[in-house]
């Protein structure tokens, strides 16, 4: 399947608004160095595809981690603040109320926490597990009051995309073998990856965090509409809708808005469907969405001509 990319360091392929970006090998989103930056691409579109996906995390995190902020109000039920555990401390040192605060435990916010594997886990001993941002809830002593767990998930690339990469790199635009502009390149989407990676791990975690008493509105898991389709997709139609609460995991999906020229593309809240991770862990290894009996046979009567 070809694909071209559709943001590159931030913005359209060429666009002039991305050159310092470009030159520094800079992330627009968080303002740190690209996680990629022999490719810097954002986001790829397919061909016959109508909308690009994103394929880097660090593109849901534009207008300051507002996702994060989004899962915070949803989880807790008002307008939050995100803070850092730092500026938690010193909140609390200082005996200052947090009313609306949330403090934020991940990357680039000043402490990750780990959660261990089980004891023969792949990986072996000392390896961890990280959950992508723990968002918590503390009292005007620092104590606790409740928390809970985000992954955000987007999608991996395969093939390769870099002949593009490497025209945008020189301000140049990039024809293709086939005379199209903009150009694609024999890349595509791991969508197996879904079942392979990423319904284990959630499945996983949400198995994890409904033992932790003080983490009330289980897990939520944001990707991008496609993967959240995909996911809806791979567990059938069948599952029960919840409120967030104990053991619970929330989808949320959002996407890319429309081109803008020197600005970069609105990321918008798309959908939001909360399970539990019984119904999750059953619709995995007992999909309901399954192709007709005898598919195999008949496959096989058509190659070989008697059917």
């Amino acid at each position: 399947m070809a694909a071209r990319v559709t943001e590159f360091f931030g913005f359209p392929p060429l666009d002039t608004a991305a050159r310092s970006y470009v030159d520094n090998g800079t992330c627009p989103f968080i303002k740190e160095n690209c996680i990629k930056p022999k490719h810097g691409a954002c986001s790829i579109q397919q061909v016959r595809a109508s909308e690009p996906v994103i394929c880097c995390p660090n593109r849901m995190y534009a207008n300051s981690y507002a996702i994060l902020a989004d899962v915070a109000e949803t989880a807790f039920g008002q307008p939050c603040r995100l803070i850092s555990p730092a500026e938690a401390r010193d909140a609390t040192d200082e005996g200052r109320k947090l009313e609306t605060e949330v403090v934020v435990f991940g990357h680039n916010w000043g402490q990750e926490l780990p959660l261990p594997r089980p004891p023969g886990a792949e990986g072996g001993e000392g390896k961890k597990y990280y959950v992508d941002w723990i968002l918590t809830r503390i009292d005007s002593t620092g104590e606790l009051l409740e928390f809970t767990a985000v992954e955000v998930q987007t999608i991996d690339t395969t093939g390769n995309y870099r002949e593009q990469s490497e025209a945008f790199f020189r301000g140049k635009e990039f024809v293709d073998s086939k005379s199209r502009n903009p150009g694609f390149s024999n890349a595509g989407l791991n969508w197996e990856n879904v079942n392979k990676r990423i319904l284990p791990q959630i499945i996983y975690k949400g198995h994890v965090l409904r033992r932790e008493r003080k983490c009330s509105k289980g897990l939520f898991f944001v990707c991008p509409e496609q993967v959240y389709d995909r996911i809806r997709d791979r567990l059938g139609g069948e599952l029960h809708e919840y409120h967030p609460g104990d053991g619970t995991i929330t989808f949320r999906s959002y996407k890319l808005g429309d081109e803008l020229s020197g600005q970069h593309r609105p990321l918008d809240f798309s959908g939001q469907f909360t399970t539990t991770v019984d119904q999750v862990a059953l619709a995995f290894t007992s999909p309901m969405n399954l192709p007709q009996m005898n598919v195999y046979e008949n496959a096989i009567a058509g190659a070989l001509g008697t059917s």
